[in-house]
């Protein structure tokens, strides 16, 4: 099934999945054992779907969050909700192949918050735990110069072949002598079986910032450009041919030509940050716009993709996401018109990666501040109009996704309520300047929008999700509490509980079985419900943000297809 049908399909089904009970769009794979596979539409009325998104939820963040809404935001989350959801998500892992398919769950030996009753466990934990921590500091001192090593001495080609090298002698070895014994269910692809046993082990060893850091750099690594999607099948398909092409990507591992950007913005004029105090006067890094825009042709294309990366506000940069980024900006070309757009680009997107600061170093309006000003600088430095704009988000880049669209929404509210009462607006770079307006939508892969306690999904899927695990979980969940502090700024700081009235298309990609599922849905639910035109793409047995492993996974470039058709509708 086609992707164009695959989004047609999701509009349909998604109009009928805010009525209980939930339906949901499921293009699910099929079983397959080649490198392809076919996506199926699936209906679930189920009640695991149904339990995860709550209608009193959605009265919850309609206005901003103020005092008045507390009892609300109780309710919500009182004991009796959440256990609910704790238990349905419990029941869904029951239904599932976990552990690899061993008899023995091995992460009770490793996890922080085990409460084994067994006595063999009981004995075993301390011996082992020892012994996993002496293995850790031994990492400790040799992972910098290794990282180092990696990173600066390995050329990025030699790095992006030795992967796909060791990928393809496993591959065929797995198929050969596992087979679907250890993903978590036998309807996933061969591929994704073979990289559960691969990743899986991850969970029994401690996880850092710096580690993630480092994981999170390398994933340029797993997009070389013979690798899906190829730049031979993209070009051929479009028309590319602009004889003053720039030619300096090759040595970034990039088809198109890259531009640092460092730029000073004399002001931001979109106000941000959940904080309640009264912001400060910025200083002049804070100003500063940093990033990589990756251009196509001899001139910049008409239409550009925002790419916000991911990392659970921890980690993540521009760099690692070169690769990906640029893709999808090539194959959103693909199939569009073969005409070059007017302005002597051709029907390819530039992508602009932006830098932001990261957790725990900053805070997480430090975060939302910087997209913002970048996206402030594409439209008025570059020149981009809003609406040839759209945003891509990764994960906790998702949630910064909604908070742009959402101070923009709050500032375009106060604008007109400010010029009604005044009659009149000043330009002159105060909070009554023009605001800045909306881009074409947004793109969201497993999209983390809720930073209050862990529940659902989100405390019960690290059993089996291959990205977020529970090392990631152990590092990264507490600094939720750390840096936004008690429960009401949690509330706060989260965009799925935040306005959405205003706001431009949303497209979500999400797995059923990953631990943000519970929270994307939510987000799709209650955007729909303040009259936000949203396509929510489900599929099953996934781990977190899977569209990112497309050259693995057929499942992988079933989604990132299904994306890319969503954003050339528009």
């Amino acid at each position: 099934m086609s992707s164009a049908t695959i989004a047609a399909s999701a509009a349909a089904v998604l109009e009928d999945s805010f009525k209980p009970p939930l339906k949901t769009l499921h293009p699910q794979s099929s079983t397959v054992t080649s490198s392809t596979s076919t996506a199926s539409i699936t209906t679930n009325t189920s009640e695991s779907s149904s339990s995860s998104i709550d209608e009193e939820a959605a009265t919850i963040g309609s206005q901003d969050y103020n005092d008045t809404t507390t009892k609300l935001h109780d309710d919500y989350f009182s004991d009796t909700r959440i256990n609910q959801m704790n238990k349905r998500a419990q029941e869904e892992n029951e239904g599932l192949h976990l552990n690899l398919g061993l008899p023995l769950d091995l992460t009770v030996f490793t996890r922080r918050d085990n409460t084994t009753t067994n006595i063999v466990q009981k004995v075993l934990r301390p011996p082992i735990q020892i012994l996993l921590r002496l293995l850790d500091r031994l990492l400790g001192f040799i992972e910098s110069p290794l990282f180092r090593f990696w990173s600066n001495r390995v050329p990025l080609r030699l790095r992006q072949r030795l992967t796909f090298l060791a990928w393809g002698m496993y591959l065929p070895i797995h198929k050969a002598l596992i087979g679907r014994r250890t993903g978590l269910h036998r309807d996933v692809s061969l591929e994704y079986h073979a990289l559960t046993s691969v990743m899986w082990w991850g969970r029994l060893f401690p996880m850092t910032i710096k580690r993630m850091r480092f994981s999170l750099s390398q994933l340029h690594t797993c997009h070389p450009p013979d690798k899906y999607p190829q730049w031979n099948l993209i070009t051929n398909s479009s028309s590319r041919d602009t004889p003053n092409k720039p030619t300096n990507g090759e040595q970034y591992g990039i088809h198109g030509h890259l531009h640092e950007v460092y730029h000073q913005m004399k002001q931001k004029r979109t106000p941000t940050g959940s904080q309640s105090s009264t912001p400060k006067e910025p200083t002049t890094a804070e100003m500063t716009v940093t990033g990589k825009y990756i251009q196509h042709a001899s001139r910049p294309s008409q239409k550009v993709l925002f790419w916000i990366y991911g990392g659970a506000f921890l980690a993540g940069d521009s760099r690692g996401n070169m690769g990906i980024a640029e893709k999808m900006g090539m194959l959103c070309a693909a199939g569009s018109s073969k005409e070059e757009d007017s302005n002597g680009g051709s029907d390819m997107r530039d992508v602009f990666i932006p830098d932001y600061r990261l957790v725990p170093e900053h805070h997480l309006d430090d975060a939302t501040h910087d997209i913002t000003l970048a996206f402030e600088y594409l439209i008025y430095e570059r020149g981009v109009k809003p609406e040839d704009v759209t945003l891509v988000g990764v994960s906790s880049g998702g949630g910064l996704v909604v908070l742009l669209m959402q101070a923009i929404a709050k500032a375009q509210r106060e604008f007109d309520e400010r010029k009604g009462v005044s009659g009149r607006v000043d330009d002159n770079g105060s909070s009554y300047c023009v605001p800045i307006a909306m881009p074409a939508g947004g793109v969201m892969m497993g999209p983390f929008v809720d930073y209050t306690e862990p529940k659902g999904s989100m405390k019960e899927y690290i059993k089996h999700d291959l990205i977020v695990n529970q090392s990631v979980y152990d590092v990264g969940i507490p600094y939720l509490e750390k840096v936004l502090g008690c429960h009401e700024n949690r509330v706060r700081a989260s965009p799925v509980y935040g306005n959405f009235e205003g706001l431009p298309p949303l497209c979500i990609c999400v797995s059923e079985h990953e631990v943000v599922y519970d929270q994307a849905m939510l987000l799709a639910k209650r955007a729909r419900e303040q009259g936000v035109d949203v396509t929510v793409g489900v599929w099953k047995y996934m781990c977190h943000v899977f569209p990112l492993l497309c050259p693995f996974l057929p499942e992988g470039r079933e989604s990132f297809n299904f994306m890319c058709e969503w954003i050339r509708e528009r």
